[in-house]
């Protein structure tokens, strides 16, 4: 029994890898998660994006709100079923008139998940359009082998610089989103970003959810969020809930998890980096 998407949007992602627009927070709630990130990013006096990766969400109280909205898991459970993990969260921002993009990448590419299933939703706390810098997709790419090489730019958010090779980039499709709006993407689906032309950030959250089946094969001690149902598998460890915003526990994790994830990444790009 479907609980938030009709059939139509649950074939629509398996073909194309991704679907938008999901409708999660209204224009005043979103409002309000952006006065958060402005209140986090003055406080820290750089970016958050440049801290808090990989499990951005576990240092604080209100972004674990963010990642439990019983509407997003809703979603999610049409998706990837009744047993619902959170592994990980990052922020993904670009500052007005700002030169930084993504290149053409699959998630996949830096993890090392069996089976290959981590659905991805990504929540705009503010518009996100073509002109800002929207993510774009080739859809089915999922379905295909992409192959990474290496191009360094100080310009790229995906920082190690991977780029699939041979995009068709005339089969791109915007994924416009009115602020409070989500895309769900399959890891292995081709996506980018292109730069921000528009005179106000864009504000992105980009929130990393499995079903307990599926299992992290590159470090021992994974930890998730268990959100909704059982984990009958035991591959996954539980995360720590913060008691405050900038939790020192729940920074130590999630410093301990994006060092390991780093590292592993790091020896990939050494080998070759391609994939």
């Amino acid at each position: 029994m479907v609980k938030a998407l009709d059939e139509r949007q649950g074939q629509q992602f398996k073909d194309d890898g991704f679907l938008f627009p999901y409708s999660l927070y209204t224009p005043d709630e979103a409002a309000d998660l952006w006065k958060k990130f402005n209140a986090l990013e003055e406080e820290l006096g750089e970016e958050p994006q440049n801290r808090f990766r990989i499990k951005a969400q576990l240092p604080f109280p209100w972004l674990c709100d963010v990642v439990s909205n019983e509407r997003l898991l809703d979603a999610l459970e049409d998706l990837i079923g009744p047993d619902i993990l959170c592994w990980g969260a990052s922020f993904f921002t670009k500052k007005a008139n700002d030169p930084r993009f993504i290149s053409w990448h699959t998630d996949s590419f830096v993890y090392g998940f069996e089976p290959a299933e981590t659905v991805t939703a990504w929540l705009g706390f503010n518009d996100s359009t073509i002109e800002s810098g929207c993510l774009r997709y080739i859809p089915g790419s999922h379905k295909q082998e992409s192959i990474h090489e290496i191009r360094p730019d100080p310009n790229n958010l995906a920082g190690l610089g991977q780029n699939v090779i041979d995009v068709p980039e005339e089969n791109a499709v915007y994924a416009e989103l009115k602020a409070g709006e989500v895309v769900f993407h399959h890891e292995s689906v081709v996506h980018s970003s292109g730069p921000n032309r528009a005179n106000h950030p864009r504000i992105g959250f980009s929130i990393h959810y499995v079903a307990p089946h599926v299992k992290e094969t590159r470090f021992d001690g994974a930890t998730a969020m268990l959100l909704r149902g059982e984990d009958k598998y035991g591959y996954w460890g539980a995360d720590p809930l913060p008691r405050y915003d900038l939790d020192p526990v729940c920074i130590n994790s999630m410093t301990e998890t994006r060092e390991k994830f780093m590292s592993i990444t790091a020896r990939k790009i050494e080998a070759g980096g391609r994939s």
